[in-house]
């Protein structure tokens, strides 16, 4: 790291998070861990924010094996924990 350049973001599972990381593909694992890499440079940058009741859930489409897929990565961003937690992943047909 860098002077002026911010320290990166800690990126932790939810239960229900590490469960989906277990039973995913080899291919989405890999996505989801270079996925895991950018999160923690700027989780801001990466999602769209969900409408969901609570708020602050974020959502973001991942490339698997160099072609867009059907895998989400839903993850909250702790601004004072300087966190990112990741919740679930979805994976399509």
């Amino acid at each position: 790291m860098t002077a002026g350049t911010p320290a990166p973001w800690s990126i932790v599972y939810s239960d229900t998070g590490r469960v989906s990381l277990a039973t995913a593909t080899a291919e989405e694992r890999a996505a989801v861990l270079a996925f895991e890499k950018e999160l923690a440079r700027d989780p801001y940058a990466l999602g769209e924010l969900y409408p969901d009741r609570v708020g602050g859930l974020y959502t973001a489409l991942l490339t698997v094996g160099g072609r867009p897929a059907w895998t989400s990565v839903l993850y909250r961003v702790d601004e004072t924990a300087r966190e990112v937690l990741v919740v679930a992943l979805i994976s399509g047909p």
